[in-house]
């Protein structure tokens, strides 16, 4: 048995690694920020997110794409502030831990929990994932078009993130939700595969923000 990694080049495959790399980032290099100030408590639930809808794209089924849903618009009431990181991050844990769970019962068994007619299963594949990266499309939308105009309505539960590094990330994760949406119902046009396309862009988007921290600072 071989493993195909041009199969594994995925947005799906670029969310979970994006998850992995921030949570990685804000436990280690960037912890003492959030000591110093716990509304930078939400990059946890922000990461975990990425890491429950990576899961659900790499197993999907009915129960892991409704999680990744539900965890995914988590990022509206977060990133609007109407709670702080800390809550946030506690709901994405438990979404996290159900949702992996449910992937590792679904693997060992090998057959969903939750077998749906053939018609609704294929409506399940396609339109989860999708609805799972427009959940996340709310995350640099929010940004850009509310708290970056004025972050006065959400100090109480986020910092006031103007840093390069940022701007650049939540830039760069509209694209990757249009691939990864686009993705999902083509694979190629013509030479240029979509879902390659989005693995390697979520590769970028660890690389160019870190750039920018240490060539600008921030």
């Amino acid at each position: 048995m071989t493993f195909n990694f041009r199969q594994g080049m995925t947005a799906g495959t670029g969310f979970l690694l994006l998850g992995l790399a921030w949570l990685g980032f804000w436990l280690g290099p960037a912890l003492p920020l959030y000591q110093t100030d716990p509304r930078w408590a939400h990059n946890f639930a922000f990461a975990l997110i990425f890491i429950t809808v990576g899961i659900a794209y790499l197993r999907p089924s009915v129960l892991t794409g409704i999680g990744a849903v539900v965890a995914s618009f988590i990022t509206i009431p977060t990133e609007l502030a109407f709670w702080s990181g800390l809550t946030a991050t506690e709901i994405e844990a438990i979404l996290l831990v159900l949702v992996a769970g449910a992937a590792a019962i679904e693997w060992w068994t090998k057959g969903p929990l939750v077998a749906p007619s053939p018609r609704a299963g294929l409506w399940a594949k396609i339109h989860l994932p999708i609805f799972s990266a427009l959940g996340i499309a709310h995350m640099p939308f929010i940004f850009f078009l509310s708290r970056w105009a004025n972050d006065v309505p959400y100090l109480q539960y986020l910092p006031i993130e103007h840093e390069y590094s940022t701007t650049i990330f939540n830039g760069m994760l509209l694209v990757l939700v249009l691939l990864a949406i686009v993705g999902q119902y083509a694979k190629n046009i013509g030479r240029f595969s979509i879902p390659e396309a989005g693995f390697v862009w979520s590769v970028l988007m660890l690389l160019i923000p870190l750039a920018s921290i240490g060539i600008l600072g921030s």
